[in-house]
């Protein structure tokens, strides 16, 4: 299929989901609040970001972290059996290969390297 300016039907898909992810559905979430997971920091580091997430009392083991594309989302189990989530967009690209996370005194911290542009050499022709 043809491609306009870099994008193809994927980039849209995605684009598209993360739109009604982001815009819509969150918003219909009923779920308990947990004052102590929301209490999260955002850290640019230059090369890379922090996300400091504080989750007192939560087992690690059943914390889940995904990265897709410029997004994190971190879900978390809360006490009444269902799960809180919180996404975080980020204005770089995210090498999700080169993420960790490790968890240390109740706070969950994440590493998300940004993903490095490609230079270009230039060629005599």
């Amino acid at each position: 299929m043809a491609t306009s300016r870099g994008f193809g039907i994927a980039d849209f898909e995605r684009a598209f989901n993360e739109f009604f992810d982001e815009m819509l559905i969150d918003r219909w979430k009923c779920a308990a609040p947990a004052l102590e997971f929301e209490r999260a920091q955002v850290i640019d580091r230059g090369d890379r970001y922090e996300v400091r997430v504080a989750a007192v009392g939560v087992d690690p083991a059943k914390i889940q972290a995904e990265v897709s594309g410029q997004r994190l989302a971190v879900r978390v189990p809360d006490k009444l059996g269902g799960t809180l989530e919180s996404s975080f967009s980020f204005s770089d690209s995210i090498d999700g290969e080169a993420s960790t996370a490790k968890w240390s005194e109740g706070t969950l911290v994440i590493t998300l390297p940004k993903k490095k542009g490609r230079r270009i050499a230039l060629k005599d022709s």
